[in-house]
């Protein structure tokens, strides 16, 4: 292995490991801090951005990316999912409530893109405790549809905060299983594009030398 083929190799080792430790702590924030989940999912996409910047650089192969955007794009959405719902299960209580009231908004946001505006859908579920004691905090779903199986009236079980302060969401909306599945998923693709682009460094280069300066001794009749 020459001197180029050798920093090559260890400059993608070096943008792995940033990759994979950018990943761990965006993952660790959402876990420890659940309503810090902007800022894990910040994080996890500049993991993937370092990732594929450092291919770029590294390899001067574009068509590599085509591989790498959708692996290292799964393995850090896997990674945000699971660091949520261990977040949300860590910190939340599973709980029996009733839900009291339902209220909807929509709002018109500009988008240069659309003309006529993007519209945004709110909906707030006000809950109660099943002795009738309220909970302050609302339950909030961000979408046209809600949460189309719970009804004003309905007792449903969900993970909530003693004090108030973490996330609430429906117990039926963990799901580990899913979240480990994409996480799997995207890290053996993820581990794929990094041996390809390592095979690419090693077999490339002695094949653009052969090409140069001629086939090797033990290749010629």
């Amino acid at each position: 292995m020459d001197s180029h083929s050798l920093r090559g190799q260890l400059s993608l080792l070096i943008v792995m490991a940033a990759t994979v430790i950018l990943l761990a702590v965006g993952a660790a924030i959402v876990v420890l801090w659940p309503n810090l989940l902007l800022a894990g999912i910040t994080i996890g996409c500049c993991s993937v951005l370092v990732a594929l910047v450092g291919i770029g650089r590294i390899l001067d192969r574009r068509w590599v990316l085509w591989f790498a955007v959708p692996a290292f794009a799964l393995a850090g959405l896997g990674s945000i999912m699971l660091a949520e719902d261990l977040g949300i299960s860590r910190v939340g209580e599973l709980t029996e409530v009733v839900v009291v009231d339902h209220t909807s908004e929509v709002k018109t946001v500009h988008d240069s893109t659309d003309p006529g505006g993007r519209k945004v859908y709110t909906h707030e579920y006000t809950l109660q405790h099943t002795d009738g004691s309220p909970i302050e905090e609302p339950m909030i779903y961000r979408g046209k549809d809600g949460f189309e199986e719970f009804d004003t009236g309905d007792t449903i079980s969900v993970l909530i905060g003693a004090d108030g302060n973490a996330p609430i969401e429906p117990a039926e909306s963990i799901d580990f299983a899913a979240d480990i599945a994409v996480l799997v998923v995207g890290v053996l693709l993820s581990a794929g594009v990094y041996l390809m682009c390592a095979l690419l460094l090693l077999f490339g280069n002695r094949r653009y030398r052969e090409d140069r300066w001629g086939a090797a001794p033990w290749m010629m009749d």
